[in-house]
């Protein structure tokens, strides 16, 4: 029988909060809104990922097609910022010569007790690297797409965690599992627009002649209007928006990983066993917005409310053939 599986993801709810983790992995409830922002990352995912896929020549196209079979569901100022976003991408780095030899490459791989040497019998390491490439002078790479509010100039705070990012450290094993010796990773961050739509004032001011003044809003902007005012911004200052950086992992650091895995997995298995899953106040707020299981942590709220939750029937939807979790 496969074992469970510890991706970036799970990793990532689980250093956050116990008790969230328990709600999304073990019982495998998710929130029936998703929010704005994890809405907007996974349309620019989605774009990303065709455009990796697609021929050169004709990436911008598949990126702009991929985004608009969302067009119905999502927010029209929303597939605005993606648009942009996408256009820039394609023009800031539709140039670089990189092969491609896979995108969404899923991988599994044994979780490696770092004292031993020996396999975990309770966890197994899986996960979905966003694309694998090969430069010119034939350096293979992992390649991560991040969306990000956050200023990503050389020498950011951004730029800075990442030298303890489990997410790299994790896909550096599954390409290990693969049969790929990595040489880094093509870390590829787009920050999102901070612009937003134009409301109408709440009180145009009119002259004496009637007509308003200069600067003022006289109506909500359009889609289009938006689109060319945030078109213009990112063409001025693209490199405010995306940038590019490779990320490696010296041996060192990558035992360093294997030990924080290692023992947030044995964390995992012993709250499981106790049954105790503790919340984490601390980590109600996070990235400016309150988590969606709040009201059920705090007794506001029932998961059984399926106005407000669903029991998910996979609790990694990004990979194929993953159980669903227990009745």
């Amino acid at each position: 029988m496969d074992l469970p599986i510890l991706t970036s993801s799970r990793l990532k709810a689980a250093r956050a909060c116990a008790r969230l983790h328990k709600i999304q992995y073990i019982d495998g409830y998710r929130p029936v809104e998703e929010a704005g922002v994890l809405r907007f990352g996974s349309l620019v995912h989605g774009g990303l990922e065709a455009w990796w896929d697609a021929p050169k020549g004709e990436r911008l196209d598949a990126a702009l097609a991929a985004i608009m079979k969302s067009a119905d569901e999502a927010d029209a100022f929303d597939l605005v910022r993606v648009e942009v976003m996408l256009r820039g991408y394609d023009a800031r780095w539709s140039d670089q010569d990189l092969q491609v030899i896979g995108v969404e490459v899923e991988f599994r791989a044994p979780l490696i007790n770092p004292e031993s040497d020996a396999p975990s019998r309770t966890w197994q390491l899986g996960g979905k690297i966003d694309a694998i490439a090969v430069t010119p002078d034939n350096r293979t790479f992992i390649v991560e797409h991040k969306t990000t509010s956050e200023d990503i100039a050389p020498g950011s705070e951004y730029w800075r965690r990442l030298r303890m990012d489990g997410q790299v450290s994790v896909y550096f094993e599954g390409a290990a599992a693969l049969g790929l010796k990595v040489d880094g990773c093509v870390y590829d961050v787009l920050r999102k627009p901070s612009l937003r739509p134009k409301k109408k004032a709440a009180e145009v001011k009119l002259k004496k002649d009637g007509t308003p003044y200069a600067n003022q809003q006289i109506e909500d902007e359009t889609p289009s209007e938006f689109h060319a005012r945030l078109l213009e911004a990112v063409a001025e200052n693209p490199s405010a928006y995306y940038a590019r950086g490779e990320v490696v992992r010296l041996e060192a650091e990558m035992e360093e990983a294997r030990f924080d895995i290692w023992q947030l997995g044995r964390t995992l298995r012993e709250s499981e066993l106790a049954g105790r899953h503790p919340r984490n106040p601390d980590a109600c707020v996070r990235y400016g917005r309150l988590c969606p299981f709040f009201g059920a942590c705090a007794g506001e709220a029932s998961l059984d409310d399926s106005t407000l939750f669903r029991r998910s029937e996979n609790v990694h939807p990004e990979l194929s053939e993953v159980a669903a979790p227990a009745a």
